[in-house]
């Protein structure tokens, strides 16, 4: 993948690695476990994301982040760029709070909220330069819940797994509706074992429209142009 790390980085990426395999029977945060699968299955895996957008000095939002995927692999390997992590679950965000103080990484901030209440408020509707996100639903879902956290001429970018076309084809109209436009589509296949990811890039090309997104729950009850 030619990822090149420091090993101040290698050192940071090792500590993230001890902290999130000491919590994670506590907070329930991944079922990949063992340093090799982790250091490959969640941070070069996360890493993929610079192959296709350059992050230095952006503002980004990871919408979905979990035990920190993509995001926080991201910030580290770039330190330049800005970053709030988002995540729904109280306990997710407790840990990433407690991590980010540990690894001592500043330009990070963690919050506890839904992506659909965000795209409707000023402080985060259309502020983000890049906003990121790893296999939390459907594209379809993901366009109306994240779109709206775009600034025009921003991106945003989902990770998905290799059978991502029929989910690109059913997002198309989606895409369009929200400002957004397809760019892009990336196959990365990982060092160890046969896991494919497919980076999916959508420009923000116009602003999207009011109403968007629904009330929370509304975008994967009833997805657009479903």
């Amino acid at each position: 993948m030619g990822i090149r790390l420091s090993q101040e980085k290698i050192t940071v990426f090792r500590t993230y690695y001890e902290i999130l395999s000491q919590e994670n029977e506590k907070y329930n945060l991944t079922s990949i476990e063992g340093e090799r699968e982790v250091a490959v299955k969640h941070f070069l895996d996360s890493l993929a994301c610079v192959s296709v957008l350059d992050f230095k000095n952006t503002c980004v939002v990871d919408v979905g982040t979990g035990a920190g995927f993509p995001g926080l692999p991201l910030k580290i390997f770039c330190p330049e760029m800005e970053i709030l992590l988002v995540d729904s679950v109280k306990k997710k965000v407790a840990f990433l709070e407690d991590l980010v103080e540990r690894l001592g990484i500043t330009g990070v901030s963690v919050r506890w909220d839904r992506a659909e209440t965000m795209g409707v408020c000023g402080e985060f509707r259309e502020k983000a330069d890049i906003v990121v996100s790893r296999a939390v639903a459907p594209l379809n879902v993901l366009a109306e819940i994240c779109l709206p956290l775009v600034s025009p001429g921003g991106h945003f970018l989902s990770m998905k797994g290799p059978g991502a076309g029929e989910e690109i084809f059913a997002a198309t109209r989606a895409i369009e509706m929200l400002g957004g436009r397809l760019g892009r589509s990336e196959r990365i296949k990982l060092p160890i074992g046969n896991d494919e990811r497919t980076l999916v890039l959508i420009k923000k090309v116009g602003h999207t429209p009011k109403g968007y997104p629904r009330r929370p729950g509304m975008p994967a009850k009833k997805p657009l142009g479903g």
